[in-house]
């Protein structure tokens, strides 16, 4: 009994150590990537009950696996952030939230902006054209492109939406958006007194309402007010795994190749993402549907080097994507430098078959970067 158990804590640590080299690369590791994980808990079933029948020295290799298969391999998080409730608010909030493509219901949308409170809500899969978007928020920025929309309580200085033509051409998805915003800063030189903090709403915006404008167009702006700090925001929606997955689930090996060109297009989507994020004017926070897991070979190469704000400071397994089985986190907000995340949750169902994830950032970079 007990060389079974330490033999099934080898096998959940190989699986532990593997999943982010392999996960992504090599198709049978990808189907357990974006597969339910839950199967690999399985043995626990046999193996807990019978150390406590037979060999109680058997339940310290258990519970070790027990602790890898709901930590790194099923994703729970319980960070100390997390725990301890966070240290405030912070100075934004933003929401990402894929709508699924379907008709979404605006009175639910406005409902959760209400109870949450984001000061951006970015979607993807957002067939709500601009004009009922704005309708329905008033007094906020709005933007609409090809599916991507974006709802901000601060002025949209600049709009640009990289062209997807070549991602088309080659049957990917490859929504990349990079919005400048301007940020209230309190401790800013020259914040006005009285400014709104963060997460205040803003009834009469100082900057005009941008209109809208070809999508390869970048938008004309306005002067950021005094006491405001810019920051970038990234809107991103990139190439599903689903074909795949799904060719690979009809043919295994036999769609190897299938398996290759879905992961190849899917690296570039993330080399042309990324690209678009160094090349950010300002401090840069990421959100949008990434379609793929912190534990993906491609999340590895191109994004671990962010804080990933539900790891950092979220509570519980934050499965963004479900299945009528499972659910899986390939939704995400990341802080790149000079952000840190004081909270991170998962939002309730507003119809889609993913969740909003919403994160509480805060500045700590030098008091001058971002400020126009």
């Amino acid at each position: 009994m007990l060389a079974g158990a330490v033999l099934y804590l080898v096998v959940v640590v190989a699986i532990w150590v593997a999943l982010p080299v392999l996960g992504d690369r090599w198709w049978p590791a990808t189907l357990f990537l974006f597969g339910p994980r839950q199967v690999v808990a399985l043995p626990l079933l046999v193996i807990v009950p019978a150390a406590l029948l037979l060999r109680r020295r058997a339940l310290l290799p258990a519970a070790l696996a027990s602790a890898v298969v709901v930590g790194p391999i099923l994703g729970f998080s319980a960070s100390l952030r997390a725990l301890a409730g966070g240290a405030g608010r912070g100075d934004l909030r933003v929401a990402s939230f894929n709508t699924g493509s379907r008709a979404m219901s605006m009175e639910r949308l406005k409902a959760f902006v209400a109870e949450s409170r984001p000061d951006v809500l970015a979607l993807q899969e957002c067939a709500t054209p601009e004009p009922q978007l704005t309708a329905a928020f008033p007094g906020w920025f709005v933007h609409a492109d090809r599916g991507m929309c974006l709802v901000s309580r601060y002025p949209l200085m600049k709009v640009e939406s990289r062209d997807r033509s070549d991602v088309w051409r080659e049957g990917g998805h490859g929504a990349i958006l990079r919005y400048a915003i301007a940020l209230p800063d309190r401790a800013a030189p020259g914040a006005r007194a009285g400014s709104p903090g963060p997460g205040a709403a803003a009834s009469a915006p100082d900057a005009p309402q941008p209109a809208a404008s070809a999508p390869d167009a970048p938008r004309p702006s306005a002067q950021p007010a005094p006491g405001t700090r810019t920051f970038s925001l990234l809107n991103l929606h990139l190439e599903t795994p689903r074909e795949a997955i799904e060719a690979l689930m009809r043919g295994l090996w036999k769609q190897a190749a299938e398996h290759d060109r879905v992961i190849a297009l899917r690296t570039w989507e993330s080399e042309l993402a990324r690209q678009w994020v160094d090349e950010a004017p300002h401090p840069a926070v990421i959100v949008g549907d990434l379609n793929m897991p912190v534990d993906s070979a491609i999340y590895r190469r191109f994004w671990a080097g962010f804080e990933n704000a539900f790891s950092r400071a979220g509570l519980g397994f934050g499965a963004t994507k479900r299945t009528r089985w499972f659910g899986i986190r390939i939704d995400h907000v990341l802080a790149g430098p000079g952000w840190t995340t004081e909270r991170a949750w998962i939002g309730p169902d507003l119809g889609s078959d993913h969740l909003p994830i919403l994160a509480d950032l805060r500045w700590t970079g030098s008091p001058g970067e971002g400020s126009p």
